[in-house]
């Protein structure tokens, strides 16, 4: 007799179907606990908070109502159910809704969507996280992950990997994309103009998938290079405007439009798990995603020991991430000529990975690019960079992607921290008699 709905009610002020809903709920006309929330914020923290509920009623033009929010709500068992009063035209199913209802909806069109959709709860219930299983992954694109720490040159190592790659690549299309906090690429390339990119084509998913030809007008091109360009993010603060589930469903489209998928990340791949902060794992959404979902990730270091130091802190650090060590490579920039100082280089990082990781897992020999003398000016000017750079770049991550299978897309969600259970006992006992 106890069990009831519990639903989450928001939308704009003055809303006919919002004060029906409160008037069904307080008559008793229906089995059914109302709770109001002033914003799509406030159903976020009360989805967050662990406290079970059967649904969430959201009118359409509620402000943040996306594709995250759905998607958090169906993955407490919240069920999604959408007021549509015609004025925003949106594929709401498509997006996580359970059921859409026209705002002239009366009572038993509520209690029957809430008896299809959702479940009653008891007194003290907590939310429970849903286990369906998740929907198959299409067959996408390949994706080549370049990293390394600041200043070592892994911009231009992704621009000479994607480069190469073409001429392995011709008839497939090939997409550099910037996915570093301090993004570089729109200065590489001079581009004048820094919109659209990254930002804009994130935003597109957070209410719908745009179609390709829509997807492709955030895109760049370079037929000097052959590839196109993806703008990253114009500000290194602008990483608190990717939500999780939109930059997920963008990676979805990029990886069905190209053949591979070249990304230049930021060195930085901490989380909730390493740190306890979700605000530094979602600062460093970008990187951990895009080092989840590669098939290849290309590590960048430098002669010398600073160089090589930062190249095996940062494949730990992805090996760490959960990233199979066979799918690293390192890269050794502005490389020496001497073959035995390259020798020694090549020990030095083969010693240094082998005494941390774990037994019989070892990490590529790492290749190395020479210095250009004349890189600058062939920037400058948009010019092809030179064969000496891309050439054994791209044979090389050709060949190891032809060695390995396509990693498995990972769903990529906001990092969220199941409570866990304590077993009556397992703490011990206390008392005022123990000393």
């Amino acid at each position: 007799m106890n069990e009831r709905f519990v639903v989450l009610g928001v939308a704009p002020a003055r809303r006919e179907w919002f004060r029906r809903v409160a008037r069904w709920a307080n008559e008793a006309a229906l089995p059914v606990e109302f709770v109001k929330c002033i914003s799509a914020t406030e159903v976020i923290s009360r989805l967050e908070s662990g406290q079970a509920f059967s649904a969430v009623l959201a009118d359409a033009s509620t402000n943040g109502l996306d594709r995250d929010l759905l998607d958090l709500a169906n993955a407490v068992g919240c069920a999604p159910i959408i007021i549509d009063h015609g004025l925003v035209d949106r594929d709401w199913q498509s997006l996580g809704a359970r059921v859409v209802l026209d705002e002239r909806f009366d009572a038993g069109d509520l209690l029957s969507a809430l008896e299809d959709n959702s479940f009653r709860i008891g007194r003290g219930e907590v939310a429970h996280r849903s286990e369906t299983d998740e929907p198959e992954a299409v067959p996408t694109g390949r994706v080549v992950a370049v990293t390394g720490a600041g200043g070592i040159g892994t911009s231009t190592v992704a621009m000479a990997a994607a480069q190469g790659l073409v001429r392995h690549e011709e008839r497939q299309k090939i997409l550099l994309a910037d996915m570093a906090l301090r993004s570089s690429q729109a200065m590489f390339h001079d581009a004048r103009d820094t919109v659209p990119g990254l930002l804009e084509l994130v935003e597109a998913h957070r209410l719908g998938v745009p179609n390709p030809a829509d997807a492709l007008t955030n895109i760049h091109t370079f037929p000097e290079r052959g590839y196109d360009l993806l703008l990253g993010l114009r500000n290194e603060r602008d990483w608190i405007s990717i939500p999780a589930r939109a930059l997920s469903a963008t990676w979805t489209t990029l990886t069905s439009l190209y053949s591979t998928t070249v990304c230049d990340l930021h060195g930085e791949f901490d989380g909730a798990t390493e740190t306890g902060s979700t605000d530094i794992e979602d600062r460093n959404r970008l990187g951990r995603m895009a080092a989840m979902q590669a098939d290849l990730i290309v590590v960048v270091g430098a002669p010398g020991s600073w160089g090589v130091h930062h190249l095996v802190r940062t494949v730990m650090a992805l090996t760490q991430l959960g990233v199979d060590n066979k799918r690293i490579l390192p890269v050794i920039n502005h490389s020496p000529r001497k073959a035995s100082v390259r020798a020694s280089i090549t020990s030095a990082v083969g010693d240094l990975l082998t005494s941390r990781l774990p037994d019989g897992a070892h990490v590529a020999n790492p290749i190395f690019l020479p210095t250009k003398r004349q890189l600058e000016a062939t920037l400058r000017d948009g010019d092809p960079l030179p064969s000496g750079l891309t050439n054994g770049l791209g044979d090389a991550i050709t060949a190891m992607l032809g060695q390995t299978e396509s990693a498995p897309m990972t769903p990529v969600t906001d990092n969220q921290l199941e409570p866990v259970a304590v077993v009556p006992g397992s703490l011990g006992t206390w008392s005022e008699d123990d000393e």
